[in-house]
């Protein structure tokens, strides 16, 4: 076996222990997702006349996690993956205060920033399974990333039943929710510092030789372009399915808490598949598993 072929087989312990570290990174602050589709449309709903802009504090996340990407990334390209996901922790507790604030003093319009600035958290989160793949041989890659997809299942759980035990810390309802986000977003943070991810210079180095292309480059890759219409389409599923879930919920009568758990059944549909798809992706290739 030649050296090239050895050295990316040796990367898998580091790659493994990145792996740990991001799962509990997804547990933990991913948990603050489920939280805030809950907690958005309700408390949207409680601070605007309109209940047509009641969901519009979760499009806020949404959008800021769009308009953050174009710069978040070359960032962690020059100063490595952990400046970013240190970034995106910050701006999801930012984001929190702001949003938390606007509640207490019943501006929608805060409400909107606070949500808008927590979509840094939000576009940094879609990093951690590519930093899982930096680093790992062709053959641990899918897995990592399932891996690390699959800690979505932890914060599918903590998210929800900790939105329960907050709703009613304070005397304004779902204001615990926004100072339960902030510390969860503080604390962990600290994760990833235990991180041992390649430098932004080892990873620029491996690709020299390869040609750079454009953004308009890449939109025309066909490959590329189906990949971001199918994101496309299965986010704007999802994000209709989960913003509308827990006013329809609270309208029908059932309690804040049964949105949780409806709302937490959801978010495990989403992920358990994790636990298998890097197996079938190998077996199968990507086109086959991403068609259906």
């Amino acid at each position: 076996m030649t050296d090239a072929a050895i050295a990316p087989a040796r990367s898998d312990p580091r790659t493994r222990r990145n792996v740990a570290v991001l799962v509990a990174a997804q547990a933990i602050l991913g948990s603050q997702m489920p939280m805030l589709f809950v907690v958005g449309g309700l408390v949207g709903n409680s601070l605007t006349p309109n209940p047509c802009l009641a969901t519009l504090p979760i499009s806020m996340i949404v959008f800021g996690s769009m308009t953050t990407a174009p710069w978040i990334s070359p960032l962690m390209q020059r100063r490595g993956r952990r400046t970013g996901f240190v970034i995106g922790a910050l701006g999801g507790a930012l984001g929190a205060a702001v949003a938390g604030f606007g509640l207490y003093i019943g501006s929608f319009l805060l409400l909107l920033l606070g949500s808008y600035i927590s979509g840094i958290y939000m576009s940094a989160q879609g990093f951690y399974r590519f930093a899982a793949a930096d680093g790992a041989s062709e053959q641990f890659r899918a897995k990592a990333i399932s891996y690390v997809m699959a800690g979505g299942l932890l914060s599918a759980i903590v998210g929800p039943q900790l939105n329960k035990i907050m709703f009613d810390f304070s005397v304004i309802p779902f204001l615990g929710s926004y100072v339960a986000i902030v510390v969860l977003n503080l604390l962990g943070l600290f994760l990833f510092f235990l991180l041992d991810l390649p430098n932004a210079a080892a990873l620029a180095a491996a690709k020299t030789t390869e040609a750079v292309r454009s953004k308009m480059e890449l939109l025309k890759t066909p490959r590329i372009a189906v990949a971001v219409i199918c994101g496309m389409v299965s986010y704007a599923l999802m994000n209709l399915v989960m913003t509308s879930t827990p006013l329809a919920v609270m309208g029908c009568g059932y309690t804040a808490d049964s949105a949780n758990d409806i709302v937490s059944a959801h978010v495990l549909a989403m992920f358990i598949p994790s636990f298998f798809t890097g197996h079938l992706i190998n077996r199968f290739g990507v086109e086959r598993i991403v068609a259906p």
